[in-house]
């Protein structure tokens, strides 16, 4: 008998260990939006806890297409709730519109409670690839749940199940809000082991969360040609569009609170030999264990191209017991400070000023520090008639600065230059114009003869 036609013999999984790994992942993995004097973790068995929303029994807990799987053991967060917790369902997730009578009920049980848990976020399938949204709101039936419980209630906590960015026009209604994105098989455990502070939440948004969808640069193109979609935001997506445009967000990215306190410092920024070498001290101030994600942030102000107002260049995952301290290093190639340049189809990095940020979001820098970039190269602009003046007085090239001494030019526009109200106006001319200021053109043509013949 040939190897290849011996039976195969059943595989020995342990299922109950993978379905702990996936309770502990997914808890490390949900990202604490909003958390108002202190509301998380939940003080149990103390408080009577409303849960609220039909997606606490039929959670939506995967996507659909190719990130559909097929779970041995699904535990909801219904299944999973505390002793002192009573369900109510709240809404139906096959339809947009309230239901009265589920609704009363949900806000009778919020009234008689010390705590309301609502689970919210889209049916399962709503969600999958080859498809698009025209929006990215909840339902309305859950939105007004939700904001008609926050009217009735101090201590209103929204649970998302979601599997992208959604708007909250309720946000500043409710205590705490938590992102538990598409949580697997065990998302009814790992979403308590976080509500009860069994495990202390160290998620970080991989997204920025607009107050709304037509803040996001895409929606002006989107969908806009039948045939063809053009991606005419470029390099600012995301939070490179926002924080560069400094735009407001209902959550930046990055962000993701914890139940204990970080506090940075002691950055320290060397250039070596072919690389950069940042540190940066992160310490626990709080009186919990947690998990800090450490960003580190590249600002270049080198570069002569359209740039984001800053890029996440690293970042690390710590762990420290309270009142501990560690340090945190990041190394740095020449790709961290590199752009791509289509004209000559490769990554460029440019030798010139940079900033060095470390912090816990995009819009929560701790920590900045100046660099001057030397590793990289340094790129001399070809000076012609099309050369700006300010190219020219910026030239560390010694053949430009000789041909404009000796030319005559540097003397010609100093005087222009020396008027505070010409300076920008003349530095932002280019050559071949600087006869409408009154420059000699023969001068000009002198100067450019110089350079060309080096």
């Amino acid at each position: 008998m040939h190897d290849w036609a011996r039976p195969a013999q059943t595989p020995t999984v342990d299922f109950a260990a993978k379905h702990q790994f996936a309770r502990e992942l997914a808890a490390q993995s949900m990202v604490l939006l909003q958390n108002w004097d202190e509301e998380l973790p939940l003080d149990q068995p103390a408080e009577s806890i409303a849960v609220i929303g039909e997606l606490a029994a039929h959670p939506h807990f995967m996507g659909r297409g190719s990130s559909q799987v097929n779970p041995t053991h699904v535990v909801t967060p219904l299944a999973a709730m505390p002793k002192q917790a009573t369900y109510a369902q709240g809404y139906r997730l096959n339809q947009t519109t309230a239901d009265p009578t589920l609704v009363d009920e949900a806000v009778a049980l919020a009234k008689r409670s010390d705590h309301v848990v609502i689970f919210a976020g889209y049916p399962d399938g709503y969600e999958s690839e080859g498809l698009d949204h025209d929006d990215i709101n909840l339902p309305d039936n859950q939105n007004e749940l939700i904001a008609q419980l926050a009217a009735i209630h101090n201590h209103v906590t929204v649970v998302l199940q979601n599997g992208a960015a959604i708007t909250m026009p309720w946000a500043g209604d409710v205590t705490a809000i938590l992102e538990s994105y598409l949580a697997g098989e065990a998302v009814g455990e790992a979403t308590w082991d976080v509500l009860t502070g069994a495990v202390n939440p160290s998620g970080k948004l991989a997204e920025s969360f607009p107050v709304y969808l037509g803040d996001n640069p895409a929606t002006l193109f989107f969908n806009a040609d039948a045939e063809k979609e053009d991606y005419r935001e470029g390099i600012f997506v995301g939070y490179r569009y926002y924080d560069t445009k400094e735009l407001e967000v209902r959550f930046p990215f990055g962000h993701g609170m914890s139940y204990t306190d970080f506090a940075y410092d002691d950055l320290q920024v060397e250039e070596l030999a072919d690389m950069v070498k940042v540190t940066a001290t992160v310490r626990n101030i709080g009186d919990r264990a947690g998990k800090e994600v450490v960003q580190l942030y590249v600002v270049n102000e080198a570069s002569r191209v359209a740039m984001p107002a800053h890029e996440l260049r690293g970042f690390e995952k710590v762990s420290l017991a309270p009142g501990e301290a560690t340090t945190v290093t990041f190394e740095l190639d020449r790709r961290a400070f590199s752009w791509y340049n289509a004209a000559n189809e490769q990554w460029q990095a440019d030798n010139g000023h940079y900033e060095i940020q470390v912090g816990s979001s995009s819009r929560d820098i701790r920590l900045q520090a100046p660099l001057e970039l030397t590793l990289g190269q340094t790129r001399q602009p070809v000076i012609t008639a099309d050369s700006y003046l300010d190219d020219i007085e910026a030239s560390a090239d010694p053949v430009v600065q000789i041909a404009f001494e000796q030319s005559g030019l540097k003397a010609a526009v100093q005087p222009l230059l020396d008027n505070p109200a010409m300076v920008k106006i003349m530095e932002n001319l280019p050559l071949r114009v600087l006869v409408t200021a009154g420059v000699d053109d023969a001068i000009v043509q002198k100067f450019l003869n110089l350079v060309l013949c080096g």
